[in-house]
């Protein structure tokens, strides 16, 4: 049950800025947004780090939406982090369909990978997982490359780098790095090879 409300508060919360990006004609509605959460997310990181008994009652009692997470920053501020930096530096397409990569690609890898996971692999990762992030970053992108305007294999190779990225992720934050890699990978193949 965790899971699912981790992932459905991920989903609610991280669809608003590509939404909000996608339809307005500037970055900075996004941008004002996600930097107003990271001032909220950084108290948190600070409390975590230095009143990790006080973090641990703000845990158990946020309905399975906050978890125990070891590493340098949570989740959440990786996956801010991540936007604010996809939407500053990339293309509007390559910028929305990675984020999409990455929102609902994690999203299907957890829950498949958590409830049918059988073949492991690095850590904990299982092959159903990855696979269900592929299909569902092939789905997503079968639906948007057209109206974000992102060519038909720069969307192809986006998918698969997403998917590849996730799976090879295990010291660095997904979060960060699935997003970030696969809008690099993209916008090099948009601005030189296609």
């Amino acid at each position: 049950m965790k899971i699912w409300a981790r992932k459905t508060y991920r989903i609610g919360v991280g669809i608003i800025f590509p939404l909000i990006y996608a339809f307005t004609p500037s970055k900075i509605p996004a941008e004002m947004l996600i930097a107003y959460l990271l001032g909220i997310m950084t108290p948190i990181e600070v409390i975590r780090k230095v009143a990790p008994g006080f973090y641990k009652t703000l845990h158990d009692h946020s309905r399975g939406i906050l978890k125990e997470e070891p590493g340098f920053i949570m989740g959440t501020t990786a996956y801010l982090l991540a936007t604010f930096f996809i939407i500053a530096v990339f293309t509007k397409g390559v910028a929305i369909l990675s984020l999409l990569y990455l929102l609902f690609g994690d999203t299907a890898s957890t829950i498949v990978g958590v409830r049918w996971g059988r073949v492991r692999f690095l850590k904990g990762k299982s092959v159903e997982g990855s696979l269900a992030f592929l299909i569902t970053c092939l789905v997503i992108g079968f639906i948007f490359f057209k109206p974000l305007n992102v060519p038909f294999v720069v969307m192809l190779v986006g998918a698969f780098s997403a998917t590849v990225i996730e799976a090879v992720t295990i010291k660095l934050d997904d979060n960060f790095t699935v997003g970030v890699g696969t809008a690099i990978i993209m916008e090099l193949l948009l601005r030189y090879l296609v």
